[in-house]
């Protein structure tokens, strides 16, 4: 299907014209109604209140490595203990979910653990916990998720998993946080060191409505558009026009952190040709992702910043240098109607899927060997209307209409094409699972998610086909 077909699909419809035959039906109706009501023929019943219909939900899958101790690392810990089945090189259903209805996947790119949340706002963790970023009040792996007791009496909505710590959005507006806190990037004061293995709550006062985990640090948004950051100030990636350099004891560089959210006042832009430096006014943030120290927020405006560091030129602004404040990407256009749709941050580059339907990539592609610094159109993903994306460090995935799309390493089966394929430097089908629409995908360390749409017989006899996980 052409892209102007696919638009033209899918497109809002025109809002309908009021007629006098409108006005003509409502009198009609009154006058009936006060007729019934005087004769007291019948008993009209009040219309019962219309149920608020609450996130699709689905089946999650799992494909890639299993052993949480050994994902990233060229050797196992000590004291890790081996699994009966480590790797599942296609997607395959998570059994010990079986009796959830779950609505949202989450994991992230430096990540070895993930989340599940379910309808009813529960979470459950799963993976690594080295550093108590589960939230289940130890440091052991779990290899069967779990439901985080401390937060079973809040209804979350939202969590973001950062290298060794992780973010819970309440429907309030709340965020609690555990895991790794040596640079403060929990959020909750103190001194910034050592780790929380239960959730704490963070200490900002405006409602959160997302978040998202770098290394050391975190990015909140509110409710009312603002844009917050924590953690470790280095390259940069605080948005807040200082990297925090200084030299501390032993003529060592150390950097600031910032042990409590504080508020990115000012977004900018830059002339292509003058580089001048202009102020962006009235910016509301919509959403926001974390790499590894760069950053990048999209606007309701549908307009893209970036900032933080920019190796690889994994900024996208067509130069190597780091920016300290959210710097917009010029190659979007600024407006409601166009711009970007949907973007995310990978280990050491950037995704982004414009209202136009076209999927771009910048930064640095390990396993293509492809390093760009602007914004650059995948040309295998022309014509596909895209659902969800996770960018990852080695391996990448997009979910579109009824297909899963992977790309980058397989090392252990994540990226759902079978034992066969150990790499694929161009987006290939998850065959497994094609016929499934997915609602969402979420790329981890050398392991996938997705969640799978069971609303029709077709697809449930698709999941009836997989393989099942029984941790």
């Amino acid at each position: 299907m052409s892209k102007t077909e696919m638009e033209n699909e899918h497109g809002d419809a025109p809002p309908c014209k009021k007629t006098k035959l409108d006005d003509i039906e409502k009198e009609v109706t009154e006058e009936v109604s006060e007729e019934v009501t005087e004769e007291g023929a019948k008993a009209v019943e009040p219309a019962e209140p219309e149920v608020e219909a609450g996130p699709p939900t689905g089946i999650p899958l799992i494909c890639g490595s299993l052993n949480w101790d050994t994902i990233g690392r060229s050797k196992a810990p000590v004291k890790s203990k081996p699994r009966q089945v480590e790797a599942v090189w296609r997607p395959a259903v998570i059994s010990a979910l079986s009796d959830y209805r779950i609505a949202d996947v989450v994991s992230g790119p430096l990540a070895a653990h993930s989340f599940f949340i379910t309808k009813d706002g529960l979470c459950l963790g799963l993976g690594r916990n080295e550093q108590g970023q589960l939230g289940l009040g130890n440091t052991t792996r779990t290899d069967s998720a779990e439901v985080i007791p401390a937060l079973k009496s809040l209804k979350i909505v939202q969590a973001s998993c950062g290298k060794s710590h992780s973010m819970f959005v309440t429907e309030d507006g709340d965020v609690w946080a555990c895991g790794d806190n040596n640079m403060g990037q929990l959020g909750i004061g103190g001194k910034g060191e050592g780790i929380e293995m239960l959730p704490k709550k963070v200490q900002i006062e405006e409602p959160v409505v997302h978040t998202a985990c770098g290394l050391d640090f975190t990015l909140f948004v509110t409710k009312a558009g603002a844009l917050f950051s924590a953690g470790s100030s280095e390259n940069g990636q605080l948005g807040l026009n200082d990297a925090g350099e200084f030299i501390d004891k032993g003529s060592k560089i150390a950097f600031n952190k910032e042990l409590v959210p504080v508020r990115v006042h000012s977004f900018f832009t830059r002339d292509a040709r003058s580089k001048d430096i202009s102020r962006v006014q009235n910016v509301q943030i919509r959403t926001v992702s974390a790499g590894l120290h760069h950053c990048l927020a999209v606007s309701k405006n549908n307009e893209l910043f970036t900032w933080g560091y920019n190796g690889h030129g994994r900024l996208g602004h067509n130069t190597t240098a780091n920016e300290l404040v959210p710097m917009r990407v010029n190659a979007f256009p600024a407006t409601k109607v166009e711009g970007v749709k949907m973007a995310r941050c990978s280990h050491s580059g950037c995704f982004a899927v414009s209202h136009t339907e076209t999927t771009y990539l910048w930064g640095q592609n390990q396993i293509a060997k492809f390093e760009c610094p602007y914004p650059r159109p995948i040309e295998d993903l022309y014509g596909w209307r895209v659902n969800d994306l996770s960018p990852g460090k080695k391996h990448h995935v997009i979910v579109a209409e009824y297909s899963s799309i992977a790309f980058g390493k397989s090392t252990e089966g994540e990226l759902g094409l079978g034992p066969t394929f150990k790499s694929s430097s161009k987006p290939d089908k998850m065959n497994a699972v094609e016929g499934l629409k997915m609602i969402k995908c979420a790329v981890g360390e050398g392991h996938t998610l997705l969640l799978a749409l069971d609303d029709d017989q077709e697809a449930k006899d698709i999941i009836e086909g997989l393989e099942v996980n029984l941790d």
